[in-house]
């Protein structure tokens, strides 16, 4: 979907923006750097940086309300293509397209289940992050790689919605095309999965060091102080 092309321009230009705000900070504020006669400043950046985010945030939000309602016409269709299997008078016809149509939602209930999974998993990571984050660790990497983790969600989402409208068409068996497609929007969820587990598994792994390394940097502190702690000899008091 050409909207996720733009979500990922926005979070680049956003990265971008970043890097310019940090630099705007570092410059002497007498003598701000000029682009096509206009200053920049540090404040400026961050207004052009909020900017983005709340536009980021509505083309997200409007990406899933499609989806959403994507999902709700392609189950209300399933629901139709059932309700029309029991007017079928031919009892095997009906007993073969009630299987397929089963099988299409057993299909779909297994990638949104997987979906769910996911979104659970992403949430406790979120939750530990922010648990981290007062406790002043650095849990950038973390932060990232969860932020990965939604977009693969997201896209993921897109293609079983794709899915759902291929496989709630009509009850027939699906044209040779169709089936190509269908393939290939599995593939393609499948390996969205996938990379958003890895990500997840890539966060998770990120607390962790952060966490070790405390403990092995509290564990150094405390022995250096146990070194350097004046013994005392006893026997000097004789």
């Amino acid at each position: 979907m050409k909207k996720y092309s733009k979500i990922l321009f926005i979070c680049v230009l956003s990265i971008s923006l970043g890097t310019s705000y940090a630099f705007a900070q570092n410059t002497d504020q007498n003598a701000p750097a000029q682009t096509n006669g206009t200053p920049v400043t540090s404040g400026n950046v961050q207004t052009d940086i909020q900017q983005i985010k709340d536009e980021a945030n509505t083309i997200k939000e409007t990406a899933q309300n499609e989806i959403t309602q994507i999902r709700a016409d392609a189950k209300q269709k399933m629901d139709s293509l059932k309700g029309k299997i029991k007017s079928e008078k031919n009892k095997i016809k009906a007993k073969a397209l009630e299987a397929r149509i089963t099988g299409r939602e057993d299909a779909l209930q297994k990638f949104d289940t997987a979906i769910d999974r996911l979104n659970t998993l992403n949430d406790s990571v979120n939750a530990k992050i922010t648990k981290l984050d007062g406790q002043g660790f650095d849990t950038t990497s973390a932060k990232t790689e969860t932020t990965v983790t939604l977009e693969k969600i997201n896209e993921a989402q897109s293609k079983i919605a794709d899915a759902s409208t291929l496989l709630t068409k009509s009850s027939n068996e699906l044209s040779k095309d169709d089936k190509a497609n269908l393939k290939q929007l599995t593939l393609d969820i499948q390996t969205l999965i996938k990379d958003a587990h890895d990500a997840l598994n890539q966060a998770v792994q990120s607390l962790k060091d952060q966490v070790q390394n405390k403990i092995d940097t509290t564990k150094n502190e405390n022995s250096n102080a146990t070194d350097t702690t004046p013994s005392t000899d006893t026997n000097a008091t004789n």
